[in-house]
């Protein structure tokens, strides 16, 4: 963050000028207009020059610039921070401040904070006043402050949502602070990725040089993703000083589109399978003017997601299931809140979104995981706030657990290595790594570390002043309450700054009821009411009656539905238990709902906080006849996508070879979600992305059949060359087949090849999205041929407009991919080539908008 130099407000020549410099320094003028609810430390002074005598004194009187209104931001103010939470505390903050000044500039130390609720909806909408002598008396200098708080993403303006979007993309221009990746937004996903790759002893293979996780399975994961968090924050507001992290309240769905995090204005939107037996993924639909349209990151590929139906949100936990009215107990106590939201709805919704965000290493990949996992540190913020637990001097185990530091031989360190104890340095900002691993597993770090300590905030009264290797400690009092200078300047929308103060009332606030979990239970109650008591236990209750929840999944004398419930319990509180009575269950999960959600907890094994006895990845073989689609291969191909499983891919590319040779006979699986799962892997980039240690732990010559990049390939090129109009069996979709198959192929450079590609994308017969996939592919083949296509594509008179749309999209998307690196004279013969285009709808002046200003970050 950079402080700016203010200048005081005008007034009449007479009188005295006064500066009102918020997180100030004295000696430069410098300030930061930019506060929470939090108090934030300011300096009134009257400025030299006003030719009072130096032993005089001035009057004044600060006030808002307008009364508090919805939309707006309004302040308080206070002589010291001690009197200001007094003040919040006893419902007597002031919104206005007499002050005595000296004339010779001394400067008089006050703190500005936010007045709760009112938070700004505008860079720098809150006008602070210097009035002479009273609050009605002439205006004598002034400020303008921005109180800038994490906001809901449902309550985001157009406005809002465009800016933290181009501050998002504009990370792919920025320098990494690490010189081994070229971006910021890079950086940051490898630093998630390395810190997440550790392993869980004991797996023999891999013990002698794994670590554990960093992140997750332990208890510093809401603290370490916190200090994560504000470091892209605070890269976002180096760009943009008024863009916050939104938060996406998983739990509740506003509307028939889900979310607008799903929004294809926002962070894209998927197609919805019609049976979620034969759900496959898709690439992800994004406006064609969104500065994140044809996301793409190298190694990964193009961004892709599950085809779910984003309104099925009934399965997250609630936040009213942490937050008990006694304010005691079980659901008080840190651990307990932690291991919950890791379980759910982290774990769960993890595996809810797919495909990258499934992997929770490379998560960071997909643009949704900064809402997403802004709301697990909005849940913490919220407990917190309920139970006053701000304290971080380990007094209170009930505040962080372990509350000491790791030391050999304590009994913590089985559930909690090394960086996950109150007193431990986090990883990578304490710069500690083993390239030899140590004998005792719980103390190992990773062999490499990404980037240097947290960076100094830069800002007077923010943490921290100086480079720092935090504890997670650190990050329990974030905004300052009992110790300011913790303050790390994020505050949340309807959290207010004191525990003692009124939080505003949210979606999913209200209590589980007590007998939830007895109803549950009770096996003469009906199905239905057991089930629909089973979404609403409290859940201290259900880890303690842990056994008996996953007796009734086990049962299979018990009603289908009943056991689906059970093992979302159990993924309510416990991941690893949830996982493997899943695998219990699998074998004689014949319903529907019961496989379904068999299925779904058993795509969260990466994540469970212990060793699994987990059976390996199984694809079903090849019927000698076929009649229906085969609901275990769609499965089998959801639970391997995210592992990039080279032995899965090639029993699909077999399963394509079968369709060519055959198009009218029965399929096991639509040859358009084949493709769109082998294209949802990284096996096909230039060079894939290795992120973990399972991201194949099979031998490829072990598969059968066996794996074959170039047999994979040359399959989608035979797709290309088959006639959309050749005869299929029912449910085929020619031009989605063709789509994904461009996909897959987008790395493949020949001339042949590109040829291919350049004929679909040129297609009259075929559909917007695979022309657009089309084009979307030849950007990273060959950019002659990519450039005349979309020139083309814009003087064509019959293609249509949403293709012209997207073509201009794609060349912003080129750019994005290269960001600096982008040679001068590609940049110009860009430039020409947008310069000529047409531009006629509204839709593709946006599109050609958003081009326009990628190369102009492109050029710095």
């Amino acid at each position: 963050m950079a402080l700016g130099v203010g200048l005081a407000a005008g007034a009449a020549a007479a009188d005295p000028q006064v500066e009102i410099l918020v997180h100030g320094d004295a000696r430069t003028g410098a300030h930061f207009d930019y506060v929470t609810w939090a108090p934030s430390p300011t300096l009134v002074r009257v400025r030299a020059g006003s030719g009072l005598a130096p032993d005089a004194t001035v009057t004044v009187v600060l006030t808002n610039g307008a009364a508090p209104a919805d939309g707006k931001g309004h302040v308080n103010f206070a002589l010291t921070t001690d009197e200001y939470r007094k003040a919040v505390e006893g419902g007597g903050a002031k919104d206005q401040i007499t002050l005595t000044l000296k004339a010779d500039g001394t400067p008089q130390p006050i703190i500005v904070a936010g007045d709760f609720p009112h938070f700004s909806r505008n860079d720098k909408d809150t006008p602070i006043v210097a009035h002479l002598g009273t609050a009605a008396g002439p205006e004598v200098g002034g400020a303008t402050v921005m109180v800038r708080v994490r906001r809901n993403e449902e309550t985001l303006s157009a406005e809002e949502r465009s800016r933290f979007l181009w501050a998002l993309a504009a990370l792919r221009f920025q320098k990494s602070p690490d010189p081994r990746w070229k971006d910021t937004y890079t950086f940051l996903v490898e630093m998630h990725d390395i810190g997440a790759r550790g392993i869980m002893e004991p797996e023999p293979e891999l013990s002698a040089k794994g670590y554990p996780d960093q992140e997750h399975k332990a208890a510093a994961f809401v603290a370490w993703h916190r200090a994560f968090l504000l470091e892209m924050e605070r890269a976002l507001q180096k760009i943009d000083p008024a863009v916050t992290l939104p938060y996406w309240p998983m739990y509740y769905s506003p509307g028939k589109d889900g979310a607008t995090v799903f929004h294809a204005d926002f962070t894209g939107a998927n197609t919805v399978a019609n049976d979620p037996d034969f759900m496959a993924t898709d690439l992800i639909r994004f406006d064609a003017g969104n500065p994140l349209y044809g996301w793409n990151i190298p190694g990964r590929g193009p961004l892709m997601r599950w085809r779910q139906d984003r309104n099925n949100v009934k399965l997250f936990n609630t936040p009213g299931m942490l937050l008990d009215k006694s304010k005691a107990g079980l659901k008080s106590n840190y651990s307990f809140m932690a291991g919950s939201v890791e379980a759910n709805p982290h774990n769960v919704g993890h595996g809810w979104s797919g495909v990258w965000m499934s992997n929770c290493m490379i998560s960071p990949s997909d643009p949704m995981f900064w809402p997403f996992h802004t709301y697990f540190d909005w849940v913490w913020a919220a407990w917190q706030q309920h139970y006053d637990r701000f304290r971080s001097d380990g007094a209170d185990p009930a505040q962080y657990w372990p509350n000491d530091a790791y030391a050999d031989g304590n009994p913590s360190n089985q559930t909690n290595p090394l960086g996950h104890h109150l007193r431990d340095t986090m990883w990578p900002w304490n710069g500690d790594i083993q390239p030899t691993p140590v004998a005792t597993f719980s103390a190992r770090r990773p062999p490499e570390t990404v980037g240097g300590p947290f960076a100094a905030s830069g800002v007077p009264g923010l943490w921290p002043q100086t480079p720092a290797k935090p504890t997670p400690g650190a990050f329990i009092d974030y905004a300052g309450y009992v110790t300011s200078d913790t303050d790390s300047g994020v505050g949340y929308d309807n959290l207010p700054w004191s525990p003692k103060q009124q939080a505003q009332p949210f979606q999913g606030n209200t209590a589980p009821p007590p007998a939830a979990l007895a109803v549950f239970l009770a096996k003469d109650r009906p199905a239905a009411e057991r089930v629909e008591q089973g979404g609403q236990v409290d859940l201290a209750a259900a880890l303690d009656a842990e056994t008996a929840v996953a007796g009734v999944a086990l049962a299979t004398g018990e009603d289908p539905e009943v056991r689906a419930a059970a093992l979302d319990i159990l993924a309510r509180v416990d991941t690893a238990t949830a996982v493997e009575t899943a695998y219990k269950v699998e074998g004689d999960a014949k319903s529907p709902t019961l496989a379904h959600t068999v299925e779904r907890v058993r795509a969260m094994s990466m994540f469970a906080n212990r060793p699994l006895e987990a059976p390996a990845l199984a694809v079903p073989a090849a019927p000698k006849t076929v009649s229906v689609l085969d609901k275990a291969l769609y499965s089998a191909a959801r639970n391997g996508v995210p592992d990039n499983n080279q032995c899965l891919v090639g029993s699909l590319t077999v399963e394509l070879q079968n369709f060519l040779a055959k198009p009218t006979n029965a399929v096991r699986m639509f040859p358009q979600d084949a493709a769109a799962f082998i294209a949802s892997t990284n096996l096909f980039e230039a060079v894939p992305a290795a992120n973990s240690h399972h991201v194949h732990e099979e031998n490829a010559d072990d598969c059968k059949p066996p794996f074959s990049k170039a047999a994979t390939l040359d399959t989608m090129r035979r797709i290309l060359k088959t006639s959309a109009t050749t005869p299929t069996s029912v449910g085929v979709d020619w031009w989605r087949t063709k789509a994904m198959a461009v996909t897959v192929l987008a790395n493949a450079g020949d001339g042949g090849t590109v040829n291919l590609v350049k004929d679909l994308a040129m297609d009259a017969k075929a559909t917007v999205d695979a022309r657009a996939a089309a084009v979307n592919s030849l950007r990273h083949m060959n950019e002659v041929v990519f450039e005349i296509v979309v020139s083309s594509l814009d003087r064509d008179p019959k293609a249509p407009s949403e293709l012209k749309a997207q073509a201009i999209a794609a060349v912003g998307a080129y750019v994005q991919d290269h960001g600096r690196d982008l040679r001068a004279d590609q940049r110009a013969r860009l430039a020409h080539l947008l310069a000529t285009v047409s531009a006629q709808s509204p839709e593709e002046r946006a599109a050609l908008a958003t081009a326009q200003r990628m190369l102009a970050l492109a050029a710095g």
